[in-house]
């Protein structure tokens, strides 16, 4: 068994949220170090709901340029794709980073993400929580949302934003100044971008039916929880889920009235146009 806590879903379903979620666990490790280090304080209720106000924005155009980023080592695999699944937990934890090396000597789970149902050989044995997303409600939803957050709609033109210089992720910038990917489209193809993008996205199929994890999780002994899309469309709903994903990774008490809040903002912010 290892250390790590393993969110798996397909883009756009929510997972760096509940991810920002598990975070405020005292038992895993939060991916801002201020944050984490002050869990404990008088000021953690302020900071995490800043946090939040920040990572999620209402404004979806600048939605990956804000996202939340792991703080551990991933260049040496793919979120979602099979680059990496060779990777051994020898090699993945001997790489030389800071906030890894804490959580090791602190005893933490440090929370890492994936896309891909196949994860790699040095999680064997994680605690994973994966996102499903199986009725048209939570389809609908999802193709709703992922367009927003990936897709500029201007005046003449349409801009891909994971492969905009000016709105991608920070950690992705140094990849597409090299590779200068096309990121600029004409409003008439709307619709080809949205069945190439969205609704045909490479990683969805596999979370409409769980059974597409079995397998693999058996083999690298996978300690998974499923839960569901729609759970996070009613604060309510969403407090009953976390705590029962709480509960079952023994990850201490959720903070209701904190979580109440932070998927108050989070959720307030989903269908900003």
């Amino acid at each position: 068994m290892n250390n790590l806590l393993i969110t798996r879903f397909t883009h756009g379903s929510a997972g760096k949220f509940f991810s920002t979620v598990l975070q405020t666990s005292l038992y895993v490790d939060h991916w801002n170090p201020i944050i984490q280090e002050e869990k404990q304080g008088k000021f953690h209720t302020d900071l995490t709901l800043e946090y939040v106000r920040r990572s999620f924005p209402a404004d979806h155009n600048t939605h990956l340029a804000n996202e939340p980023m792991v703080p551990y080592p991933t260049h040496l695999y793919s979120t979602g794709y099979p680059r990496g699944n060779d990777v051994t937990s020898d090699q993945y934890f001997s790489e030389a980073n800071a906030r890894l090396d804490k959580c090791l000597l602190d005893n933490l789970l440090a929370n890492i993400v994936f896309h891909k149902p196949n994860i790699p050989e040095f999680c064997r044995g994680s605690k994973t929580v994966t996102i499903l997303t199986r009725t048209a409600q939570e389809l609908t939803w999802l193709h709703k949302t992922l367009w927003s957050k990936q897709f500029i709609e201007q005046d003449d033109q349409i801009i891909y934003s994971p492969a905009s210089p000016e709105h991608c992720s920070f950690s992705s910038l140094k990849t597409i100044l090299e590779y200068q990917p096309e990121f600029r489209f004409a409003l008439n193809e709307k619709q080809i971008l949205m069945d190439k993008y969205v609704v045909n996205d490479h990683t969805a199929p596999w979370y409409k039916d769980p059974n597409c994890f079995k397998e693999h999780d058996l083999a690298l002994e996978l300690n998974n929880y499923f839960v569901d899309l729609r759970n996070f469309f009613d604060t309510n709903t969403f407090i009953n889920m976390a705590q029962e994903t709480f509960a079952y990774f023994d990850l201490g008490a959720l903070d209701v009235p904190l979580v109440s809040e932070m998927h108050k903002i989070w959720w307030s912010r989903q269908h900003a146009e």
